[in-house]
């Protein structure tokens, strides 16, 4: 495209976009001044144009109920419009409407796991861990694992060996968490089968027998026949590490260990 054209694509686009900004400060002033009506007049062609501050705007309205009637769900619908075009005050509005469905269920579960409930201390764990509802603390987190895990909840051993893999909330330990995998693969846990896969794939397997990368491969296999999806995308690509007389042995593997681990 030559100067000229650019020039004059500029020139089209700057009236328009100048229209945007204004009608925008307009829905500001009339949301101060409480005209919702004539703030959401202003909002909505713009919203149809996919405007993020639009989105953002009309977002507020329907979480606070103003000038419409409040509704959670069509507020989450425009701050997500918004946010996924990289608007932070929508990303923070989202996260703090999901914090209060996550507090809401936080206060709910937390007598539960302190009663000794091992879905709900495991549960707490995670909120704790990922900071939904809560401050991020990954040494609770680590706590409420063990407790859930001695309890025997696979999901809970498979948190406490994730906990020692990557040394979160205690220090790190291949060993520990291999062998927590290890137990809960045993039950048929997926996911353990996958992240057993990923440390050989990494080379942080205590197998020094045989070839990491066959260890991956028939670990991944077996959790996709568990049915994990992300293990059935990532086993494909493993292969391509391996020789022909490697691929061998590692399908050989990988059918031992879907025979042994896979519950059906």
């Amino acid at each position: 495209m030559t100067k000229a054209r650019l020039l004059s694509l500029a020139l089209i686009l700057m009236p328009l976009a100048q229209a945007e900004a204004a009608s925008i400060v307009a829905a500001e002033r009339a949301i101060q001044s409480k005209d919702f009506s004539k703030a959401l007049d202003e909002l909505r062609p713009l919203a149809k144009d996919g405007d993020p501050n639009a989105y953002y705007l009309l977002g507020t309205l329907y979480r606070d109920g103003q000038g419409v009637e409040k509704n959670r769900t069509e507020a989450e619908k425009y701050f997500g419009s918004a946010a996924r075009q990289g608007h932070l005050d929508s990303v923070k509005a989202l996260r703090a409407m999901k914090n209060e469905v996550y507090l809401l269920e936080y206060n709910k579960t937390l007598p539960l796991a302190e009663q000794g409930d091992a879905n709900a201390q495991n549960r707490i764990g995670e909120m704790n861990e990922y900071g939904q509802g809560v401050k991020r603390d990954l040494d609770s987190a680590f706590n409420w694992y063990q407790k859930a895990s001695k309890q025997g909840l696979l999901a809970g051993r498979h948190n406490l060996a994730r906990s020692y893999n990557f040394g979160s909330g205690t220090k790190q330990d291949f060993a520990k968490a291999e062998s927590l995998y290890l137990e809960a693969a045993n039950q048929g846990y997926a996911d353990s089968m996958f992240f057993l896969g990923t440390m050989y794939a990494t080379h942080n397997g205590q197998n020094k027998q045989t070839n990491p990368d066959i260890l991956a491969y028939a670990w991944m296999h077996a959790a996709s026949e568990a049915g994990s999806a992300t293990a059935r995308t990532i086993q494909d690509r493993l292969l391509m590490k391996l020789n022909e007389s490697e691929l061998t042995e590692a399908k050989h593997l990988a059918d031992e260990f879907v025979g042994k681990y896979v519950k059906r």
